[in-house]
């Protein structure tokens, strides 16, 4: 029933906005506060303060505080809040509880967010590079690192809108993946997937992945094309190795290279596998070949189990 006198409004803004001068109005007149740079002991309110004092309060009477503030240029895309409170003059405990609104800094699509645009093509010659004339895989999946999946359309064309917001100093890398899975049955990947690139803001950056149709050549082997006991293949099997050879530079080709284990141990099985396969690899790397030979291992056991 008794008027509030000596009253104080204290508005916290948060750190990295700033009050626009004469902006301030009570109950639809301008009244300027008094602005306090000053932080609190509370991390909640480490902010800028505006003070607005020697006011009253009437019973069943309001008061209504209209202001305006900027966002600096320091501010993040974050979520800040502003806080009100209210206070008898010279008194410490407020005579209120805290009003509070929160604002979202979000990313400027034009000048703060990176787009991503690119194709899946079909790399008919298998050179990783999209050709005059290649057409496009529709319906190919690509996925980002945060799991955003993206289909091509019919011409093998996708888009990320807003991809990601890059560090302003230096830029952020990006990783975009090819599904191999939802490439047409006997497609493979000609170019380098996952791709990693720099993005910077406001930019624009393309990925393009390359699939083709590979034939799969397989090279079937067994202890009995080994030294006993070791990684190194008779010498009597090595024309094997050379004929592979020739097979594989006649056309684009995906070499399988299986295993089939008996009652030698697992782990031997496994050595002398990777043991031909970096023979290939090395041998087709000396050849400075027509194209990136993919080689893939496997081994099977012909009692369904590796032996003791």
């Amino acid at each position: 029933d008794y008027p509030i006198g000596g009253l104080e409004i204290r508005d916290y803004f948060p750190p990295g906005f700033k009050y626009v001068e004469e902006s301030a109005t009570i109950d639809g007149q301008q009244r300027e506060p008094l602005v306090d740079a000053a932080t609190f002991d509370d991390e909640d309110l480490r902010a800028g303060t505006l003070t607005w004092d020697g006011l009253s309060l009437t019973a069943n009477a309001s008061i209504t505080v209209k202001l305006l503030l900027v966002v600096g240029a320091g501010v993040g895309e974050a979520e800040y809040t502003n806080r009100a409170q209210a206070f008898i003059a010279n008194l410490v405990t407020p005579i209120s509880g805290i009003a509070s609104a929160t604002v979202r800094v979000v990313p400027d699509p034009t000048f703060d967010c990176s787009d991503i645009i690119g194709r899946v093509f079909d790399d008919k010659n298998v050179n990783g590079y999209p050709d005059d004339g290649e057409p496009g895989i529709a319906g190919a999946r690509v996925v980002t690192a945060q799991g955003l999946l993206t289909t091509a359309d019919e011409h093998g064309r996708f888009h990320i809108a807003c991809a990601a917001v890059p560090n302003p100093d230096r830029g952020s890398n990006f990783i975009l993946k090819l599904d191999e899975r939802s490439l047409p049955s006997g497609y493979r990947i000609t170019t380098e997937n996952p791709r990693v690139q720099r993005l910077t803001r406001g930019k624009v950056v393309k990925f393009n992945f390359g699939a083709a149709i590979h034939r799969v050549v397989r090279l079937d082997l067994a202890d009995a094309a080994f030294e006993p006991g070791e990684t190194e293949i008779r010498q009597h099997w090595r024309y094997v190795i050379d004929d592979l050879f020739e097979q594989l530079q006649k056309e684009p080709s995906v070499l399988r290279v299986t295993y089939l284990g008996d009652i030698e141990s697992e782990a031997l099985a496994k050595r002398r596998v990777q043991a031909i396969k970096q023979l290939i690899e090395q041998r087709w790397q000396a050849l400075s070949c027509c194209y990136n030979l993919e080689v893939e291992t496997e081994v099977f056991w012909r009692t369904g189990r590796p032996g003791q």
